[in-house]
């Protein structure tokens, strides 16, 4: 009956110590970072800000050779800003320009594309009209198309990418 008692007591013991090890679970770093830039409104993280994407998914490469080009439209989201009578502009930037042609060359394997943005002429400043106090979002159509009519659009994946600067007067 002794050696019941004592089997018990060491299972109970063992298991409430299994029990706390149990209860440890997860844990992890946060990172906060940022940085702080000279102007009257806050440029939006990610997707909408810094770090924009635009996915035009699979295409029709005999589409795109017969003329057809594909739109979508993306956001740059500026947040908080307190104007204060100050104008802005906004000037896309790329190393990726088809020469004598406003369009990115795209790499990857899929080749004879081209990359636009609608009502952007790269290298040169854009006004920005109506901006406001508080939050303001930039809309503006990427379009992919054949780059040149001599060359024909070949399957395969592609990216580009072109740099923005927002400047403030």
């Amino acid at each position: 009956m002794k050696f019941s008692q004592i089997a018990m007591a060491t299972l109970l013991a063992s298991g409430i110590s299994f029990g706390a090890q149990a209860a440890v679970g997860n844990n992890g770093t946060v990172t906060f970072t940022g940085e702080v830039r000279d102007s009257p409104c806050d440029l939006a993280a990610g997707q909408d800000g810094s770090d924009i994407k635009v996915d035009f998914s699979q295409l029709s490469m005999s589409g795109l050779n017969s003329g057809r080009s594909v739109t979508k439209d993306f956001n740059i989201k500026l947040e908080n800003c307190v104007m204060d009578k100050k104008t802005a502009e906004i000037t896309f930037n790329s190393t990726n320009q088809i020469a004598g042609k406003n369009m990115l060359k795209t790499s990857g394997s899929a080749t004879g594309l081209g990359i636009k943005i609608n009502d952007i002429t790269f290298g040169t400043a854009l006004a920005l009209t109506g901006l406001a106090d508080d939050n303001n979002t930039l809309t503006y159509t990427a379009m992919v198309q054949k780059a040149d009519d001599a060359t024909a659009v070949t399957a395969g994946d592609f990216t580009s990418s072109a740099n923005f600067v927002i400047a403030y007067k």
